[in-house]
């Protein structure tokens, strides 16, 4: 679950339930002031709008509605795409410190190996090493198998 997808869910719903039901009265506030201050305190009918080619408030309204709706429809979007995913897991670094025999020294240095045993062993180990690093097995797993193939 992820929150920060929920509360912006959230705080979409919640600010969509008022817009929807006070934008008309906003809108009709809006028109008012604005021709209030076309006709400094005079009156003036509203089919200079019309004449200039705006849409009727009757026409206005609905779309500021829906586009509402399609606000809190992305709210609820949001609110459930945080509650499925998942929280991406923070990388693990493991560091890995093992002691070498010195049987294992000599064969690295020694770039030919004359003991194929060794040879297999010490691959084996280098398998385990690459498992725990890529945390396929635990630690006390790493020992319990290099005890098991040394």
């Amino acid at each position: 679950m992820r929150t920060v997808p929920i509360i912006i869910g959230s705080l979409l719903m919640i600010v969509s339930i008022p817009t929807y039901l006070y934008s008309p009265h906003f809108l009709s506030l809006a028109v008012h002031s604005f021709f209030r201050s076309m006709s400094n305190g005079g009156t003036i009918n509203t089919s200079i709008l019309h004449q200039m080619g705006y849409p009727s408030m009757s026409a206005v309204i609905p779309i500021i509605q829906y586009s509402v709706i399609g606000m809190a429809a992305a709210g609820i979007g949001f609110v459930l795409f945080g509650f499925v995913a998942k929280k991406i897991p923070k990388k693990v670094v493991v560091k890995l410190v093992t002691e070498i025999s010195d049987k294992e020294k000599e064969v690295h240095i020694d770039s030919k190996p004359t003991d194929e045993k060794i040879q297999t062993n010490l691959r084996s180990i280098r398998i385990l090493q690459e498992r725990l690093a890529k945390g396929e097995i635990s630690s006390s797993e790493f020992l319990n198998l290099k005890r098991f193939l040394e």
